[in-house]
This record gives structure tokens, sequence and C-alpha cells, in this order.
């Protein structure tokens, strides 16, 4: 025998029927929302990473030329 809070089968199956069709619709905005501006965030995000690997790449090799050059030091110190 099934129990639950709401006392009633037909209660609870219609709450369930109405979440459903609640979460369905959220669901189809979503999707809606996804299609209208998924183009342009892409792009955008391409352009940030094109525009951002250069400037990236200068600081790895920053850092790693410091690195040396601390590296260099400690060793003629003897560390």
């Amino acid at each position: 025998m099934n129990h639950n809070h709401w006392g009633d089968d037909r209660r609870y199956q219609a709450a369930l029927h109405e979440q459903a069709q609640i979460n369905e619709e959220i669901a189809a905005q979503g999707r809606a929302e996804a299609k209208k501006g998924g183009g342009l965030s892409f792009i955008v995000f391409i352009g940030a990473v094109i525009f951002f690997k250069p400037f990236v790449e200068y600081c790895i090799d920053l850092y790693n030329t410091l690195a040396g050059y601390a590296h260099s030091l400690a060793a003629s110190f003897g560390f």
C-alpha cells in the first residue's frame, strides 16, 4: 500500500504531473536561450582566447627567464 504525505494519490499524481510540465517549460526556455545566444558567446570566447594567448605565452617566457636567473644566482652561491 502506497502511503504519502499528500493523503490522496490523485493529488500526488497531479502534483507530479504539474512539476513535470513546469520542468519541461523551463527546459524548452533554456534551449531557446541557448540557440539564440550560443553563437555569439562562442565567437566572444574564441576572440578572447586569440587575444590573450600571446600575453599568456609572454608571461610564461618571462617566468621561465626569471626562474632561470634565480636558479643561476642560487647555484653561484652554492644553494
